[in-house]
């Protein structure tokens, strides 16, 4: 998942000024794909919604604006943006280049038609949506990722001046009337060039320029509190960590190494936190399951006690702004330009799925029931969330001899990144080399960063950050964040694209091994689909490079990698005993692979639960009781019962990362498995396949619609049959 503009995509996720997604991760609080909601990010995203884009004056076409400092295009914001001053400076200077673009474009407001080129208008354009990215995207990351919370304060304060910037942007008229002037001219462009004008055009709709004065002067104000609000519920959400304090006793059933981590305090008590670390190993092992509820609502309350109320106030301030521009609802507004389009094709898409599994996952739910009464729990007593990932985990070692803890022994962290660099370099013919902390300034110590190039000519394709570990202050869920994108220049060179994986997984210590779970694994794999999909872009325009392309494709990519951590062949480069370094055991992996059909159906059904509650939120008529439709949405989409007292709205980032897109996780997983269909055939390690999936796929960006990046991959259109064979195999 992302995160927004602030954020990454599961992960980061942000959209340019031009209404085009850069998500790369998404990445939520880690509400992923089925399995991984609870451990992956919202793709920042990031990453992970449309620019708020609020109000300040634009450029001047006066020698003084022409004089402000600005960094060039090329600019590598890592080498700037470390310190207090510098992210400021990076997105301050960043900024003025971009206003000096729009300059030079509006400049040509009364210029004859002979002086309306492609590279007068619509490049220079493209270029300005670079200065733009290079002013929001680094900031966006050390907002979130920076040991210095003072930094971190002033890289958020970059997040509304960019979005003034994107206001002002689309309510000039000036630029408006060049570019409608160009597009008379009836230029001969290449298919990319034609789609950034044909998107830019309507954009300027989408962002109110043919509102009246009024209207716009509207829109400004709701773009700026919108703006503080959303900063306010992600701060909300990161500046609560909430915690119980246990007995030694109350450990039983968790990994030693989870154990020997967390002592006693000099009270004899034990701190469990509801950061993701403590909290979901505590989930699914702890026997004391009382104190495991406890720590479930504590989870599901954090901030609640501010962001509900911020969350209604978006909700109506969405709505506002939805009526404003002329779109029944914000789901409405928000699907316009993505795939899906209109919020009934959502609904039909998320209630054909519903029907589908609902019979599996009542199947099993009544194992749930089962396995809660023997070991111990009253007959027809209602389960909630709390008891989902105890009680699946208990089936899977009695129903496939599974025993999770055991798993984990064959996934030692470090071998596990080298064994996810293997892998991605064999399939895609790219080198990985780490670089020195001189040639690649980081922001923290545990950051390492990595050159790729690619295998036969040794040119360097990009550069990349491994985040892995958490910290006091650190983005809290996994996500891909960009730092900054690919384009042609004008001198025809291709700026090399930079991005971070930002993680939260086991930190090895002395003496104590760092072992994941198997989802942690998942997860890794997921995210780094973003960074291959962002590095591994030959778009020619910034406004399309990566993951710029539509919101609910931008996940397909990293859903279909996750394959490859369940791929017998994948994992014999690198799942071996930490102790050991005994292979995964055919008979484990076994086991594993007949276990990871089970509970398929309910995750699916959580997912579903998430995506309609975001929709619900955005196309019902504001005003309504957050918390009493979170229960009655949950009522109707799964058989867990929903625990009065609990706010799970307020610790749902997607809710402002996402809005009313969170159902694009399981649109791009039926195109992931769509993808899946042709290494399925040829085999995952196929070389023709795996280039032309490069080649068809992840290079081209959002340069074309992503239901024509499919098509042209698997010499058809895509369809939902591969999903629901999954889904019925499962």
């Amino acid at each position: 998942m992302r995160p927004r503009t602030s954020r990454a995509l599961c992960v980061l996720a942000a959209l340019t000024a031009f209404g085009a997604v850069l998500a790369l991760g998404a990445c939520g609080p880690a509400e992923a794909p089925p399995k991984t909601e609870d451990s992956a990010p919202r793709q920042q995203v990031p990453l992970l919604r449309a620019m708020k884009r609020d109000a300040t004056p634009l450029a001047s076409a006066t020698p003084k604006a022409q004089e402000k400092k600005m960094l060039p295009t090329d600019t590598d914001p890592t080498t700037i943006g470390l310190t207090k001053d510098g992210i400021i400076r990076l997105c301050d200077e960043s900024l003025n280049k971009a206003d000096a673009l729009l300059t030079e474009i509006v400049a040509l407001d009364g210029a004859t038609d002979d002086n309306l080129t492609y590279a007068a208008v619509l490049g220079k354009f493209d270029e300005l949506n670079l200065a733009v990215r290079n002013a929001s995207d680094f900031p966006a990351l050390i907002s979130v990722a920076s040991p210095d919370a003072a930094v971190r304060e002033a890289a958020k304060g970059c997040e509304p001046k960019v979005d003034k910037f994107g206001t002002e942007l689309f309510l000039n008229a000036k630029l408006a009337r060049v570019i409608s002037r160009y597009a008379k001219t009836s230029p001969k462009l290449a298919p990319d060039q034609k789609r950034l004008l044909e998107h830019t055009l309507r954009d300027f709709r989408r962002n109110g320029l043919e509102l009246p004065e009024a209207g716009q002067a509207r829109l400004r104000e709701l773009n700026e509190t919108l703006t503080k609000e959303s900063q306010d519920f992600d701060t909300n959400l990161a500046d609560s960590t909430l915690s119980l304090m246990v007995d030694p006793k109350d450990m039983a059933g968790l990994p030693q190494g989870y154990v020997d981590s967390h002592k006693p305090g000099a009270d004899g008590k034990v701190k469990i936190t509801t950061d993701y670390p403590d909290y979901f190993p505590f989930m699914q092992y702890a026997k004391n399951r009382k104190v495991a509820f406890e720590l479930y609502k504590l989870f599901d309350n954090r901030a609640a006690d501010k962001n509900v109320k911020v969350l209604e106030k978006l909700l109506l301030l969405r709505k506002e702004k939805a009526k404003l521009l002329g779109y029944p609802t914000w789901a409405d507004y928000v699907l316009e330009p993505r795939m899906a389009k209109s919020s009934k094709t959502v609904a039909a898409f998320l209630e054909d799925l519903r029907g589908f599994v609902k019979a599996r996952a009542a199947e099993e739910m009544t194992e749930f029931h089962r396995m809660h009464e023997k070991l111990g729990g009253k007959k027809d007593e209602p389960l909630t969330f709390a008891d989902r990932s105890y009680l699946e985990d208990r089936l899977r070692q009695e129903k496939y001899g599974l025993d999770s803890k055991e798993v984990s022994q064959y996934f030692e962290i470090g071998r596990v990144k080298q064994g996810l660099l293997d892998i991605t370099s064999e399939l895609f013919g790219i080198k990985y080399e780490v670089l020195s902390a001189e040639a690649a300034p980081r922001w923290h110590g545990d950051v390492e960063a990595l050159r790729v190039s690619d295998a036969a000519t040794g040119k360097e394709l990009g550069r990349f950050f491994f985040d892995l570990y958490p910290r006091e202050g650190k983005y809290k869920h996994a996500a891909v964040f960009s730092i900054r994108p690919t384009k042609k220049m004008n001198d025809g060179s291709r700026l090399v694209p930079i991005a971070s994986i930002v993680c939260n997984f086991p930190k090895p210590g002395t003496g104590t091994p760092a072992l994941m779970s198997h989802q942690d694994v998942v997860t890794f794999f997921h995210e780094f689909g973003h960074v291959l999909h962002h590095l591994l872009s030959t778009a020619e325009l910034s406004s399309y490079a990566g993951t710029a392309v539509e919101r609910d494709f931008v996940e397909a990519p990293s859903q279909m990698l996750e394959e490859w951590a369940w791929s017998k062949d994948s994992l014999a480069k690198f799942a071996k005993h930490h102790e050991t370094g005994a292979p995964l055991p055919d008979k484990l992996h076994a086991a594993m692979t007949r276990a990871r059909s089970f509970g398929v159906s309910l995750a699916t059904s959580r997912q579903l639960f998430l995506a309609a509650l975001d929709q619900t939120y955005h196309t019902r008529d504001p005003g309504f009781d957050t918390t009493q439709v979170l229960a009655e949405v949950q009522t109707a989409y799964v058989p867990f019962k929903y625990v009065e007292g609990t706010h799970f709205q307020a610790t749902f980032g997607h809710l402002v990362g996402y809005d009313a897109g969170y159902y694009g996780y399981q649109w791009a997983l039926s195109l992931a498995q769509d993808l899946f269909t042709r290494f399925k055939k040829n085999g995952m390690f196929d070389h023709k396949t795996a280039t032309e999936y490069r080649d068809f796929v992840l290079a081209p960006g959002g340069s074309d619609d992503g239901d024509k990046l499919v098509e042209h991959f698997l010499g058809r259109p895509p369809t939902r049959e591969a999903y629901k064979a999954f889904l019925a195999n499962h």
